[in-house]
């Protein structure tokens, strides 16, 4: 594993054959989100956008990796979360001029017309909206590229496929890489700071599903990766061991949630329960790690997104019924 995994926000880890890792320096903390050039042969792709606040870093960190951003051919999102979309828009309109969007079917409209995209997110960030993900474009219609499971593409003559992988969302893809060994894994694959061994599976509104996530869990299991490269947490080569949390952690945090619940604990109070479960779950590091962690995870994002899978399965009683 390179022990170079994160640098400064905007610098490019080289992790050889083709492929490197830039840190996008999200609110300017390095190791909170990470995007990855592909390239070969003349031809350049990138995987995950970042959010546009992050652009300055994302441009900086192409060309410390000796690219031109206006070569990037092709844009590869995994979902359409602003932290891994958000400026797609922008890139194609100011930076990119020739690139296309590659993105499942059902995140494929919200990046075309991205007011509903924009709506939900407003619900959650509120008045952060601009500060946390800055300007959100659409992407024209004609260079969007709407994929299918398993499908083949190639970037620098290399095979490229795309894997359909529900569980954080439903429109969730990783990108698996055979000739590199690598599956490129979104939020699907976990968040997990360098450093650490605790992989923390990302529950947001409104899509989050154990069943799904189980089921998209054995599937990248059975790629056989040797390395998986998140885009929360960069560079991972202990592949089973990383996966193999994915369903008891999420388990265990929907466990947590819904004693909370029935106990009586409001959104603060269980953000607070998710919180120190984490933290104790992750064990003794620099205060930095957790705050890493958090920003790439959020635990209010959690206690919402558990909050609403709870009470859709009838677990737990609606909180806004009993406040009503």
């Amino acid at each position: 594993m390179s022990m170079d995994t994160f640098g400064q926000p905007g610098r490019v880890t080289d992790h050889g054959d083709g492929l490197w890792q830039i840190d996008l320096g999200f609110e300017e903390r390095e190791g909170v989100i990470a995007a990855y050039l592909l390239g070969g042969d003349g031809d350049l792709a990138l995987v995950e956008t970042g959010p546009s606040t992050t652009l300055p870093h994302l441009l900086a960190g192409i060309r410390a990796a000796g690219f031109d951003p206006a070569d990037v051919g092709q844009i590869v999102v995994s979902h359409i979360h602003l932290d891994h979309s958000g400026a797609a828009g922008v890139l194609l309109r100011d930076h990119m001029p020739r690139a296309v969007v590659r993105v499942h079917p059902v995140g494929a409209p919200h990046l075309i017309e991205p007011d509903k995209l924009i709506a939900s997110a407003t619900r959650l960030y509120t008045d952060r909206m601009d500060a946390l993900w800055g300007e959100i474009a659409p992407v024209p219609a004609d260079r969007v590229v709407a994929l299918e499971d398993a499908m083949p593409f190639e970037v620098g003559g290399r095979p490229l496929t795309a894997l359909f992988t529900p569980g954080h969302a439903t429109h969730h893809i990783t990108l698996w890489d055979p000739t590199r060994s690598a599956a490129f894994t979104g939020d699907v694959g976990g968040v997990r700071m360098q450093g650490t061994k605790f992989n923390l599976p990302p529950a947001p509104p409104p899509e989050v599903s154990p069943e799904a996530w189980a089921v998209s869990a054995e599937r990248m299991l059975d790629l056989g990766a040797e390395r998986l490269f998140l885009t929360h947490g960069g560079l991972h080569d202990d592949v089973r061991e990383h996966l193999a949390q994915l369903v008891p952690n999420l388990a265990a945090l929907k466990a947590l949630a819904k004693e909370r619940l029935l106990a009586g604990d409001d959104h603060d109070q269980l953000t607070a329960a998710i919180h120190h479960w984490v933290s104790a779950q992750v064990g003794p590091v620099e205060p930095g790690v957790l705050t890493n962690l958090e920003w790439a995870s959020p635990s209010y994002l959690a206690s919402f997104g558990l909050t609403r899978l709870l009470v859709k399965s009838g677990e737990v009683p609606d909180p806004k019924a009993a406040q009503g």
